[in-house]
């Protein structure tokens, strides 16, 4: 991959992340829950707090 291909996608993460945050954070404000699937393909439901929390979790441990 290009270099200029490699900045696109980190970019393109980068949004996809923001956006990810943003909605959760507007969920959790509004009690809300989400919908996300395990590593089999299972559904569960978390609140968006709890979801804020493992993402904040990930973010830390990221380099």
């Amino acid at each position: 991959m290009s270099e200029q291909e490699e900045i696109m996608c980190r970019r393109i993460l980068q949004g996809i992340r923001k956006a990810q945050r943003l909605m959760l954070e507007r969920k959790a404000k509004l009690g809300e829950s989400v919908v996300y699937a395990d590593a089999d393909g299972n559904p569960y439901v978390i609140t968006a707090e709890e979801a804020l929390r493992q993402l904040d979790r990930k973010d830390g441990a990221r380099p």
